[in-house]
């Protein structure tokens, strides 16, 4: 063992508890990049393996091909890999609740494209043989061996949506040889019968798929084999089977991308996407990085700087600078060594631990379905030690240059941490404070570099926690957006139109139900809304142009798409009101209704949730109205309604805002009020919102089936969307744990090793006269201070990170910027509360120490 190390071991022992506390920072900062490391690996692990589960592993699809135009295309240069699929019919498996089946027609490839796994029996080898789901087996009461016989043909829907007959049925016979362990789309009825290319006839449509060995390569790729097999493409066709890619501003005929897979892959063809991806994570590693770099550095640097005069007595017997900083280096390697192995472990465990507490004790329940597991990537383990081990480089180096700077008679004397000198009161801090508060304040501004240490490590953490709680705010509404919501798990529906009574004794016999939430009538009218430019939200003024959802007349943006809602008393009374107020009297007498603040806008490559319009309480739209007499004429009368009240919810029954559109909700007396023929034959849907309980579903059954009313279950697509959101809540929640338990740790392990450093400062300021009880509350006003000017730092810079996500955020989903008032509450309350307790523990053990010895006391 060479000098360096024996000198460098000896103070390490001999320094314990610091050591410690530096070690302690190590294993933050590094549980903490890895624990979100492994964090954002398992999430996108969870969203690649849903996105396969639901839209396969192919990149590309081209559409209705033939078989000589299958074979230039799994044929074609930089295709990898390739699969075929068709659809030989559908079956009815429940006209009442409009339940069908398809029978899709796969080959091997494809079946691995989807992560189709067999629980029993074989794979489908031709289009005779067939694997289903358990429930499918157990809906036909057959087993595995047996033939069943379906009628097979296109089905036809009715104007309700609901399915009406098949066309071209044909009887088809299958034989039964496998069932499903999980199936494509998380579907509950799924078949599947083997695809065999050699037994396919020459103008026999079906579907290839490919891949190619990079993501990044599919479009080009796709595009040449398309141009090569005599795909038409066009600027801007109707025909819904083009498919935009806009690398080239063109529409390809029968050519299909996998994008929400692409998207994951970072290959997605729209540059914002990638962009704004690139972006999000890039502002959110920075903050980590940053968050761990603070950790680390007011540990070490806070150790290494009051070690000045041992440096300093070094220097005075010979040693070099060089020298000096070896042994600075030499420590932060050798507290390396045993942290960071620690940390990576701890961030870890941490998060398999946390996955598998939500698989017990939520088993019973959605969460414990999730298909949630831990990555462990060795591109997070590597970052985070090469992260790790840069910082501690940095922590070290920047005090040890620091104390080189200083003669060494100086640094024996131990006096540079320290301002001598007059310094200037606050006189603010005097008068709310007293002696003590005064006191404190100066203490602070005397060691400066202690107490920037101190104060940025609070400051970072109070960013840091607003920025990702804010992020985390962004984070649900952009996918409330994007996946839109499910607002009813029922859809009730007359097999013969009911009266006006009728209507109301079925909704009063539902209202009965406990655990229903809201019956919503399927009536409306079709509006156009005339608004003036200058009642137009300024940013959206020249992409409304371009809509076609709107009629540009001069400065007048007709709102085409509309609609004025008429969901009923009881429906009305629960929409929750976020301006004004809406009684049945008043909406009567002035044509009164509750306006929808928001809309969905979408384009290409980007979706939003806009407000259109500065509409407020009390003003009135100009509209067209449009409707429908018993024979199916048309027509349309100009009214003027008043805005009464303001919601923000997404209306029952629907999934989305309007889209470019405005929502207007009002009472049914106000139809016969505007003069306009009530429609009867729209009322003859019903949308039913329960709490999704089995005996509450049960019972709105009963009373539709006694009402002579037909039932669409809506539960899974319902079941499956909150799933989605759970899933992002898990992971980004569990983000925000990680950030505060590590800010947590790293504000009271910072004040307490500060508090701990300066014993000898505080036993002078003891022997001087000041009393315990005076003593202490100079300590809390520290705490106080930090406390203060850390929020008035802190909480700006939080909100200013929100609003660059935003802006960042807004290249593909467009929110209304979300500024996180329970998270800077929080903040407010809890970082008093946390240096109280940080400045508290280690006060109470100083207070039994002995002035003389502390006096005594050298920090080395």
């Amino acid at each position: 063992m060479n000098l360096y190390t024996s000198l460098t071991l000896r103070y390490l022992k001999q320094n314990k508890r610091r050591t410690l506390v530096t070690i302690i920072g190590i294993i933050l900062a590094t549980a903490l990049i890895c624990g979100i490391g492994n964090i954002c690996t398992s999430f996108m692990d969870y969203q690649m393996r849903d996105q396969i589960k639901t839209s396969g592993s192919f990149y590309a699809t081209f559409t209705d091909m033939d078989k000589e135009k299958a074979e230039v295309i799994t044929k074609s240069s930089g295709v990898s890999e390739y699969g075929y699929k068709k659809n030989l019919g559908s079956v009815i498996l429940d006209k009442k609740n409009s339940t069908s089946l398809n029978i899709n027609v796969f080959d091997k490839n494809t079946i691995n494209s989807f992560q189709i796994t067999l629980k029993k029996g074989s794979y489908p080898k031709n289009e005779s043989e067939l694997i289903v789901t358990q429930d499918l087996l157990n809906k036909w009461n057959k087993k595995i061996g047996d033939k069943i016989t379906l009628n097979l043909g296109e089905l036809i829907y009715d104007d309700m949506g609901m399915i009406s007959k098949l066309k071209n049925s044909q009887k088809t016979t299958f034989k039964i040889v496998g069932t499903l362990d999980k199936a494509p789309y998380n579907s509950k009825l799924f078949a599947i019968t083997g695809f065999d290319i050699n037994t396919v006839n020459k103008n026999e449509k079906f579907d290839v798929s490919i891949c190619t060995k990079n993501p990044k390569d599919i479009y080009n790729t796709a595009i040449s084999i398309g141009k090569n097999i005599g795909l038409v493409k066009e600027d801007n066709p109707k025909d819904e089977s083009y498919s935009y890619n806009d690398q080239t501003s063109m529409y390809y005929k029968d050519i299909e991308f996998n994008e929400g897979l692409l998207r994951l892959l970072g290959a997605s063809s729209y540059s914002n996407i990638n962009i704004t991806l690139l972006l999000i994570v890039g502002l959110v590693a920075s903050l980590v990085i940053i968050a761990t770099i603070a950790t680390i550095y007011n540990s070490f640097s806070i150790a290494i700087s009051e070690r000045k005069k041992q440096f300093a007595i070094l220097n005075s017997i010979g040693a070099t600078k060089s020298q000096i900083m070896k042994f600075v280096f030499l420590e932060g390697f050798l507290v390396s060594i045993v942290g960071i192995p620690i940390g990576l472990l701890s961030g870890t465990v941490a998060i398999d631990i946390v996955f598998k507490v939500i698989k017990t004790f939520f088993k019973t329940s959605m969460f414990g379905e999730l298909d949630l597991r831990v990555v462990f990537s060795p591109i997070v383990l590597i970052l985070s030690t090469l992260v790790i081990l840069l910082t501690i480089f940095i922590s070290a180096l920047i005090p040890a240059i620091n104390a080189a700077k200083i003669s060494p008679l100086e640094a024996i004397k131990n006096s540079s941490n320290l301002k001598v000198g007059k310094i200037k009161s606050s006189k603010l801090v005097k008068k709310i404070f007293k002696t003590e508060g005064e006191l404190a304040y100066k203490n602070l501004r005397r060691n400066k570099g202690k107490f920037r240490i101190t104060l940025f490590s609070l400051v970072i953490s109070i960013v840091i926690f607003i920025s990702f709680n804010g992020f985390v705010d962004m984070f649900v509404e952009a996918n409330q957006i994007n996946y839109g919501s499910i607002t009813n798990d029922l859809t009730l529906y007359e097999n013969n139109l009911l009266t006006k009574e009728e209507v109301q004794k079925t909704i009063d016999e539902l209202k009965k139900i406990n655990g229903l939430k809201d019956v919503a009538i399927d009536k409306g009218y079709n509006l156009n809304v005339h608004v003036d430019e200058k009642n137009i939200n300024k940013d959206l003024r020249e992409s409304l142009k371009q809509s076609h959802y709107v009629d540009m007349d001069n400065s007048n943006y007709n709102f085409i798409n509309s609609r004025l809602y008429i969901p009923g008393y009881f429906s009305i009374s629960n929409i929750k009101l976020s301006e004004g107020k809406f009684d049945r009297k008043t909406a009567k007498a002035e044509n009164g209704v509750i306006l929808v603040r928001y809309s969905y806008q979408e384009s290409l490559a980007k979706k939003g949730k806009v407000v259109l319009s500065n509409y407020k309480v009390g003003d009135t739209l100009n509209c067209t109205i449009t409707s429908y007499d018993s024979d199916g004429k048309e027509s349309e009368k100009e009214v003027k309604l008043k805005i009464l009240a303001i919601t923000d919810e997404i209306l029952t029954g629907n999934n989305q805002y309007p889209e470019t559109s405005f929502g207007v909700v009002a009472y049914d007396d106000l139809i016969p009020s505007l003069g306009i023929t009530d429609d009867e034959s729209s009322s003859n849907l019903y949308y039913v919102a329960t709490n999704q309980e089995k005996s509450t579903r049960d019972e709105v059954k009963k009373v539709a089936e006694e009402n002579n009313l037909s039932v669409m279950d809506s539960i899974d697509e319902a079941q499956k969307l909150e799933q989605t959101m759970n899933v992002m809540k898990i992971f980004v929640y569990g983000f925000i744990v990680v950030i505060s338990l590590v800010s947590v740790t790293n504000i009271i392990n910072t004040i307490s090793t500060n508090i701990n450093l300066r014993k000898r400062e505080f036993a002078i300021i003891k022997s001087i006269g000041v009393t315990p009880q005076g003593f202490k509350k100079m300590i809390y006003m520290e705490s106080i201070l930090y406390g203060i000017l850390s929020l008035l730092y802190g909480i700006p810079i939080g909100i200013c990170m929100n609003v660059l996500m935003n802006k960042i955020l807004e290249g593909v989903i467009t929110v209304q910027t979300l500024i996180p008032y329970k998270a800077i509450l929080i903040c407010v309350v809890a970082i008093f509360i946390i240096t109280f307790i940080a400045s508290y523990i280690p006060l109470k053990k100083i207070s039994k120490e002995n002035i003389i010895d502390n006096i005594r006391q050298e920090s080395i």
